[in-house]
């Protein structure tokens, strides 16, 4: 949706010369609009009047006498916000929310080719972002029947909505905090329609949210382990070269420290993609000139662990549990803008969890990360093992598909 769509076209405009008593008779006369524009002789905007400017400056008598028969320019705002009528709506709220938030007062003037259109107010913003917001959740709800007849539905369903929730939900929710704020005044009935509209219309897609993470734990659930042979030395250094381009572009040294020679029973696909998310999310997380290291070592229970630890930005101990969450991000990802889904850590826990072992992450803000997927000793197959034996039989390891997949693929907390 555009600006055009927020905006009141029957308001008349003002010349900067109209006495302001004159546009008091003209405020009364046009009781829905909290502000008129002022406009040059070729329709243009040079500012707004706001109704509440106008009532202050005539609440009292001294004042009345004083502008009544005076130039409204003296009054109106010289710069409100103006907007295009094909800027989006998105666009509009965060101008609103960062730059102009008398705009949430007074509203703002929109125009086409400089031409003033009309004016449009907060509410009506809200309102569209509210009819945006249920038209989405139709389609995602629509979406989600036809996901749930074919698996290849429920991928696309899941890599495309993700940005199409957020979008509605930031508009939504900013400004139920701006008008809960108190910054629009007193919250009338008409206001708290649309307040609670804005709440049915954020539960709701709340709701689908949950939906859609419900699908993806089914569908990690029906994941089988296809055990085989794994050398856990030779996934280090497949995972070292294809980091090398992202690590070199990022200034981030990667190095390998194998501590044991013994080899793993597991599905080698899958720990090859646990420790090329656990590795990418190292890289990503570390400052230019940090160093990342990729090692496996013998468990005090006889097990293996599989490690990547980094010098970065590390975590904090309450952010630990919920990084691990499905769609959950750090602090510092959200305030860095780190690129990433949220779903890495989770899906690469998961995958862990498949061969009976744990992720456990070990970090502290400033201190770097260590991140371990610890399989159990049963799982552990001694490097001497007879290679006669079922255990000891290994799959090819040059996958050119699991490659690209992977190295484009890595995704982070």
């Amino acid at each position: 949706m555009t600006a055009k769509s927020t905006i009141n076209r029957d308001l008349p405009t003002l010349t900067a010369d109209m006495r302001c008593g004159q546009v008091f008779e003209l405020m009364r006369m046009y009781e829905s609009g909290p502000a008129l524009a002022v406009v040059d002789d070729r329709d243009r905007p040079v500012g707004l009047i706001a109704r509440h400017t106008l009532l202050q400056a005539f609440a009292h008598p001294v004042t009345y006498a004083l502008y009544e028969n005076r130039p409204v320019r003296l009054l109106m705002n010289r710069a409100p916000l103006t907007v295009d009528a094909e800027e989006t709506i998105d666009r509009v709220s965060e101008w609103i929310a960062n730059e102009h938030p008398d705009a949430v007062d007074e509203g703002f003037i929109v125009t086409a080719d400089r031409r003033y259109l009309g004016i449009g107010t907060v509410l009506q913003v809200l309102d569209s972002s509210v009819a945006r917001a249920r038209q989405q959740i139709a389609e995602l709800e629509s979406a989600r029947v036809a996901a749930e007849h074919a698996n290849l539905a429920k991928s696309a369903f899941l890599a495309n909505m993700s940005h199409e929730l957020r979008t509605p939900l930031n508009a939504v929710l900013g400004f139920t905090d701006l008008l809960a704020s108190g910054m629009a005044g007193t919250v009338t009935e008409r206001q708290g329609e649309y307040l609670r509209d804005i709440q049915t219309s954020g539960r709701r897609l709340l709701d689908l949210i949950n939906d859609l993470l419900d699908l993806s734990r089914a569908e990690s659930g029906q994941l089988d382990v296809a055990d085989a042979r794994v050398d856990p030395a030779r996934l280090i250094a497949e995972v070292q070269r294809m980091l090398a381009p992202r690590a070199h572009a990022a200034g981030v040294e990667v190095l390998s420290q194998p501590d044991t020679r013994d080899q793993i029973r597991g599905d080698e696909r899958k720990l090859l993609q646990v420790l090329v998310n656990l590795a990418t999310n190292a890289v990503k997380f570390t400052p230019q000139g940090g160093v990342v290291t990729l090692g496996v070592s013998r468990t005090a229970d006889g097990g293996t662990a599989l490690w990547v630890r980094d010098t970065g930005v590390g975590i904090p101990e309450s952010e630990l549990d919920s990084v691990l969450a499905p769609f959950g991000r750090g602090h510092d990802a959200m305030v860095r803008q780190i690129e990433g889904s949220g779903i890495g850590l989770a899906l690469t826990r998961v995958l862990v969890e498949l061969h009976g072992g744990s992720l456990v992450l070990d970090s502290a803000p400033g201190q770097g990360t260590t991140a371990q997927a610890r399989l159990p000793s049963g799982r552990t197959l001694p490097a001497d093992l007879d290679p006669a034996t079922p255990e000891a039989r290994q799959p090819g390891t040059s996958d050119p598909d699991l490659r690209d997949a992977l190295s484009a693929g890595g995704c982070g907390r």
